[in-house]
């Protein structure tokens, strides 16, 4: 056991977690500006972009596995259930990330109208860094539509999560296109998913 300690100290795994990418995943939620400037002057590589796409694929599977899994439209035995559940991870992993980056290229083409200044590294970083700082809320979400899909719980913490994002992603956005305020960005992004959820329904 000394042996082990020596080898493998406490400290080890807990720096590893809380004074890396998990850290600075929550520092982020104390300034969020700053965070991204810090993610642009430390990672400048589009290695380091595809990690975070592939990433980021990984966090919405895991957010849809409980809802999807415990959907009462579709009935399951256990060979189907792997079939269903494989074959969302398939898509995410390798058509997520190409998804992402033309959502990233979208949202940069249409700051681009209002004279946006990002370069598309930037816009990438910005529209990505923005997901994964608002992955812990995701999951909870996802896990809490699983256990209660109709409950009042879960549409409150979903509402909370979507203004949550609105917010994280439009002071991102808007830090990385050199855009004065934020506001307009944050109002749209909620005008649009209201609009989007009145005609869902």
């Amino acid at each position: 056991m000394a042996y082990m300690r020596r080898v493998f100290p406490e400290n080890v795994i807990i720096t590893f977690v809380l004074g890396g990418f998990v850290a600075d995943i929550f520092k982020a939620y104390l300034d969020l500006r700053i965070s991204f400037r810090n993610q642009l002057n430390n990672f400048t590589s589009e290695s380091r972009l595809l990690a975070y796409a592939f990433f980021i694929s990984g966090v919405l599977f895991l957010e849809r596995l409980p809802g999807r899994v415990t959907n009462d439209d579709i009935q399951f035995n256990k060979d189907s259930l792997f079939d269903y559940v494989g074959m969302d991870l398939f898509t995410s992993i390798f058509f997520g990330p190409i998804f992402l980056y033309f959502l990233s290229a979208l949202t940069h083409l249409f700051a681009l109208l209002f004279k946006g200044k990002a370069s598309f590294f930037e816009a990438r970083l910005a529209f990505f860094w923005s997901i994964i700082v608002a992955s812990p809320l995701l999951l909870i979400a996802g896990l809490l539509h699983g256990l209660f899909p109709d409950g009042f719980l879960f549409k409150f913490v979903e509402c909370a999560t979507v203004l949550a994002y609105a917010w994280i992603f439009s002071v991102i956005f808007c830090a990385a296109e050199r855009f004065f305020s934020h506001l307009p960005v944050f109002i749209s992004l909620l005008s649009g998913y209201l609009l989007l959820s009145y005609l869902v329904v």
